[in-house]
């Protein structure tokens, strides 16, 4: 199970179901208003991701942890400035530590190839979607690679 924690607002949606699939509890509900997920990142020790810069700043004020989303970021970009800065984990080595993309649930392995939420009971398995997950997993981490050998490069010409 992975350690970190989020809360997710509205507006990125796709992103709460990312975290999820990588195994990171991740509260989000698209009807989460600022106050309830200030409230939510104070309760649970949670992490706010947010696209909106003025949320980001009453958290901030409060001594709440919040990663503010540039507008128009692909996903994967986003994933990877999120692993960059939290160490998220960007492989899926054991969808046994996935979560349920669609209510946060832990996954239960049903047989080989079958995970059930053992919340909502919505059913997973390895389709031809795991090859779309894998690919923008691949992507998210070639764009890591790609910043830190800049930084690298940074620090070695200053």
């Amino acid at each position: 199970m992975q350690t970190q924690k989020f809360v997710v607002d509205a507006m990125l949606g796709k992103l709460a179901r990312w975290l999820r699939i990588l195994g990171y509890d991740t509260a989000y509900n698209n009807n989460f208003v600022d106050w309830k997920i200030l409230k939510i990142a104070s309760d649970e020790n949670r992490i706010i991701i947010t696209r909106d810069r003025g949320l980001c700043v009453r958290a901030r004020k409060r001594g709440l942890e919040c990663f503010y989303v540039i507008p128009g970021l692909k996903i994967e970009e986003i994933l990877a400035k999120l692993s960059s800065k939290y160490s998220i984990d960007l492989n899926i080595v054991d969808p046994n530590f996935s979560r349920c993309s669609v209510c946060n649930g832990v996954l239960k392995k049903v047989n080989d190839n079958l995970w059930e939420c053992t919340r909502c009971h919505k059913k997973y398995w390895k389709g031809s979607h795991w090859r779309t997950i894998e690919s923008t997993l691949i992507r998210a981490r070639a764009i890591l690679k790609n910043n830190e050998s800049r930084q690298q490069s940074i620090s070695y010409d200053q």
